[in-house]
């Protein structure tokens, strides 16, 4: 049971006292607030500290225990209110989970720069957990592998992956360049062929039934081991291949797979202006062009648009070039100066 030590403060002073008039006059507060505070101290402790059958205050039992505990009790109580004081001083970071594969360095560097003062939390989760974080809120964003779940989220597609097939070393498929999905159907996929586009349909091992019936690799370092060991192939994103590359297999760009598309994403209903920053750095959007209150500049007025001349009757000669400057008014009293001989100027002279 955690007590409040300015309370436990306010019945040293009473129990010490025995009189709640001098004791409230020590503290500098109410009378009848000092009694409310004991009464609701008894309340919260189920027993009471005073005897209130007895002539003046008197403690009970309990009350003097209280009294003898009190010191260590209020020292205690001081150093959770620091602790408590410093937590909730400290900054609200801005948090971020992302994919296997995806490099997120750019932009948290950037933001950074941008918000010194905002600390970030940047948090690796595995596909299978890619919007549960947004999802619970344990994090703002996530950068994830489509497709989701989209339902109540937003997201924005940031970029696309070439899929490659991982081999062994010594498979025949090394030596290319780049492969297609026909070149591939006579190996054994060590992943679950739901993973990859029109395997279940054309793959030798699913049409003869020879698929050995096995489990999935729990991980990807699984599915390479047994890769790098012959068992079969393995088709992945390119950067998650990059990601786990070892000297015992190579990875080839399979051309006619569907390319997987990195999106970021965030709580629908839950656009806060951080979110807005944050997206507008993934984005590429300046400083001085961000959207979010966060970090936009204090826009400048504009300057008005520079008035055009008057034309029609009223509106002086008409007859300059289009655009040409008004000319300056006659003072009243003044005589008109003739015009050169010749009558009236060229156009264009």
């Amino acid at each position: 049971m955690q007590i409040d030590p300015t309370t436990l403060r306010w019945y040293t002073a009473v129990a010490t006292e025995l009189h709640f008039g001098r004791a409230a006059a020590s503290l500098g507060i109410a009378r009848t607030r000092l009694s409310k505070a004991i009464v609701e101290l008894e309340g919260l402790l189920g027993y009471p500290l005073f005897d209130r059958e007895q002539q003046g205050t008197v403690l009970t039992d309990a009350g003097r225990q209280l009294l003898d505990d009190a010191p260590a009790l209020i020292e205690e109580g001081d150093e959770r209110v620091a602790e408590e004081a410093e937590e909730a001083a400290r900054p609200v970071p801005f948090r971020l989970s992302f994919v296997p594969g995806v490099t997120v360095t750019k932009w948290t560097t950037e933001w950074a720069e941008r918000h010194p003062d905002i600390p970030l939390e940047v948090r690796p989760v595995a596909e299978d957990a890619r919007v549960s974080g947004v999802r619970d809120a344990a994090v703002d964003v996530a950068f994830v592998r489509l497709p989701i779940e989209r339902e109540g989220l937003s997201a924005i597609r940031l970029y696309d992956e070439v899929p490659v097939v991982v081999v062994s070393k010594d498979n025949a498929l090394s030596l290319l360049e780049e492969v297609r999905l026909a070149e591939l159907l006579d190996e054994h996929l060590v992943q679950d062929p739901a993973e990859v586009e029109g395997w279940a349909e054309q793959a030798a091992e699913m049409i003869e039934g020879t698929r050995i019936d096995m489990p999935a690799p729990a991980s990807v370092e699984d599915a390479i081991d047994l890769v790098a060991a012959g068992t079969g192939i393995a088709v992945l994103p390119h950067s998650v291949a990059r990601l786990h590359a070892r000297k015992d297999v190579v990875a080839r760009p399979v051309l006619d797979l569907p390319e997987t598309q990195i999106a970021i994403v965030w709580l629908a209903d839950e656009t806060t202006e951080r979110i807005e920053e944050f997206i507008g750095i993934v984005r590429g959007r300046r400083t001085s062009s961000s959207r979010a209150a966060v970090s936009a500049p204090e826009e400048k007025p504009r300057a008005a648009a520079p008035k055009k001349p008057r034309t029609g009757a009223g509106a002086g000669s008409g007859r300059g070039a289009k655009g040409a400057a008004a000319k300056t008014p006659r003072p009243l009293g003044t005589a008109r100066k003739p015009r050169p001989s010749g009558g009236y100027r060229k156009k264009g002279r």
